[in-house]
Order: C-alpha cells, then sequence, then structure tokens
C-alpha cells in the first residue's frame, strides 16, 4: 500500500506538471530529487529523520510550484503510519502557510485526510499481521517443546523399564542363589553321603534319603512360589487385547492374528493395545457401525495393524486427541500410520521391529 501511494502520489504530481507545458528547470530538478528521495526512503531508509528530510524537501517543492501540494499525502502518510502526530501538525502548518487558493486548500485537506486514513487502517492490519505471526511462532515453539518434552518422557518411561527389568532379573536371580541353589546343594551332599552309606549303614541311609526328599519337596514348593510371584497377576499382550475385545459390547468385533507375539517388543504390544482401545471407542462413539475387524499381523520386519468398521465413516477427518495419540505412538517408535474415513473408518498402522522406522504417515483418501 505505501509503494502504491507513492507511486500514485509521483504519477499524479507527473501529469499535473505536464499538463501546464512549460516547467521551470529549478522545478523540474527539485522534483527529481524529492522522487529520488521517496524512492531511497521507501526501500532503504525508512525513518523519521527520512521522512523529515523528505518533508523539508516536498515543502520546497511547493512554495517553487504550489501544483506539487499533491505531494504531502507521502509526509501525512509517513507520520500517521509511524504514530509521530506531532509530524501531521507541521505538515497543517506548511499547507496553511504555503496555499493560498480556498478550492486547492479543500481538495488537498481531503487528499491529506483520505492519505491519514489509509495509514491508520494499514497500521492496524499490520498489528493484526505482527501479532498472528507471534502468536504462531509461540504456538510453533510450544509445540515443539511439547515433542521434545513426549520423546524425552518415552525415553525415560524405556529406561525405567530397563531398570526395572533388570533389577527384577537380579533380584530373581538373587533368590535363585541364596534360596534355591543353597536347597539343591544340600539335597546334593545328603544323596551322595546316602548313597556312600548304602550296605554300610542302611538306616543312616536311609534317613539321609528321607531328609533329601522332605528338602527337595520344600525346594519345588520355593520354585513354584517364585514362578507366581514372576507372572504378572493382570493379563499382558494378545491375552490383554482379547479382554479388551471381549468386554467390548458395542458391536461385535472379529479379530484375526497371525504370526509370531511371543517375540514381539513389549513396548509395541502395549502401543498396539492402546491404539486398539482408542479405536474401539471412537468406533463406539462416532462410527454407528454394526461390524468392526481387527488384523494384526506380526512378521520379522514390522507389526501391521488393521482397524476398520462398517460404519457412517467421515469425508473430512477432524484429528482429536484420540487419533494425534495414536499417530505420536506409532510415530515414537519410527512406524507409520494411514487413515481414511470414506467408506466406515480405516486405520492400518505399521511398527517396525528395527530402529530407524518406515517414517510415513498420511491417509489413503480424504
Amino acid at each position: 500500500m505505501r509503494y502504491v501511494l507513492a507511486s500514485a502520489v509521483l504519477l499524479y504530481s507527473i501529469i499535473t506538471l505536464s499538463l501546464e507545458g512549460q516547467v521551470a528547470y529549478e522545478v523540474l530538478l527539485l522534483f527529481l530529487v524529492t522522487a529520488g528521495v521517496i524512492v531511497f526512503k521507501e526501500r532503504y531508509a525508512d525513518s523519521l529523520v527520512m521522512g523529515t528530510v523528505l518533508f523539508l524537501l516536498i515543502c520546497a517543492d511547493v512554495y517553487t510550484d504550489a501544483r506539487l501540494a499533491v505531494l504531502l499525502c507521502m509526509p501525512v502518510f509517513d507520520y500517521t503510519f509511524k504514530r509521530a502526530y506531532w509530524g501531521l501538525l507541521l505538515v497543517a502548518v506548511a499547507g496553511v502557510y504555503l496555499l493560498h487558493s480556498n478550492e486547492e486548500a479543500l481538495m488537498l485537506t481531503l487528499l491529506l485526510g483520505i492519505s491519514g486514513l489509509l495509514a491508520f487502517a494499514l497500521r492496524g492490519r499490520e498489528g493484526k499481521e505482527s501479532e498472528y505471526r507471534r502468536t504462531l511462532d509461540d504456538e510453533r515453539r510450544l509445540r515443539y517443546e511439547l515433542e521434545q518434552t513426549k520423546d524425552k518422557l518415552l525415553r525415560s518411561s524405556l529406561d525405567i523399564a530397563n531398570i526395572a527389568e533388570i533389577k527384577e532379573r537380579n533380584r530373581i536371580a538373587r533368590e535363585i542363589h541364596d534360596t534355591i541353589g543353597h536347597r539343591m546343594a544340600g539335597v546334593l551332599v545328603h544323596l551322595q553321603a546316602s548313597f556312600k552309606l548304602r550296605g554300610k549303614d542302611e538306616d543312616k541311609s536311609l534317613d539321609m534319603l528321607a531328609k533329601s526328599i522332605a528338602s527337595l519337596s520344600g525346594t519345588i514348593d520355593i520354585i513354584r512360589d517364585t514362578v507366581h510371584n514372576i507372572k504378572p497377576k493382570e493379563t499382558l499382550g494378545v491375552e490383554y487385547i482379547h479382554n479388551v475385545i471381549d468386554n467390548f459390547k458395542f458391536c461385535p468385533v472379529e479379530l484375526k492374528l497371525t504370526g509370531d507375539f511371543n517375540s514381539l517388543p513389549a513396548h509395541h504390544l502395549e502401543i498396539i493395545t492402546t491404539n486398539v482401545k482408542e479405536a474401539l471407542t471412537n468406533a463406539y462413539r462416532y462410527s454407528a457401525a454394526t461390524e468392526i475387524a481387527i488384523a494384526i499381523d506380526a512378521n520379522e520386519q514390522f507389526t501391521r495393524v488393521y482397524i476398520k468398521d462398517n460404519g457412517i465413516g467421515c469425508h473430512r477427518i477432524k484429528e482429536g486427541l484420540g487419533l494425534s495419540g495414536m499417530k505420536e505412538r506409532i510415530r515414537n517408535v519410527g512406524g507409520s500410520i494411514s487413515i481414511s474415513g470414506m467408506d466406515g473408518f480405516l486405520i492400518v498402522s505399521l511398527l517396525p521391529r528395527q530402529e530407524g522406522g518406515i517414517g510415513i504417515e498420511g491417509s489413503y483418501r480424504g
């Protein structure tokens, strides 16, 4: 808008001078200098100092030729845009002093008023754009910080899981060594002694054999209790997925599992289970489906999770916390997820077994 106003003012001044035929040399020279200062100011040095210099040059232009009074629109625009309202007073004083024709003064006042209004409107728009950019930058910065925090939390959770696993292994090893190992060593010693006393002291040999049997029976009970404590009270992995589906009463769910799930990483099972629960929850809330199909295929390279319902679908998917959470969990392990709402609702995700991931994310349609 600034460039448009400057171009219009200069063009109007040139046309006005041309219509009068002869133009004094000093008027033309001063006008060319003013035009050069306007271009320089707008492109390289837009400041109040340059604006004041330009204002003085324009005053000289108007003093030598009143037809150039339209150039005063430039300082009015500049002072209004920069909120230097004292400059408007200077322009008003100069206009009253330099112009004597009432008709010219009325026309000039109208043009100056339009220039001031344009500057005021442009400043308001740029202020809103600046605020919008600042808000957008803040949102982007907060989003990056949130991504970094989520990544740190994921890594921390994996570290905690590894530490807990190591501690549990050490506890089991100590229990086996301190309890079961010592008792088995005692049983072995008694059996060896009983074997050596066989034929020499049958009573003592049988007594030691009976003690060995009793000690071995107690050791078996300890082993049974240890295994019972190791086994989690809650069902995990594939069994937990079956329980989630069995407890889903909204509509029938067909579950198909293929591949080896015993070698599937624990955090992959957790992600798959959480995403299945989220998909079933969304189907219950929005789909109006009568049937849901879930297929999970685990192979050596990746695990593919296919979830499809026959509901109403969604031509324009509006991503909420559920879908964004699913994408976030898949992306954190380097996987990919595709979503379509054109024919029912379809979610297909791939979780790579190896580090590095697949790195693709999108939707089949829409």
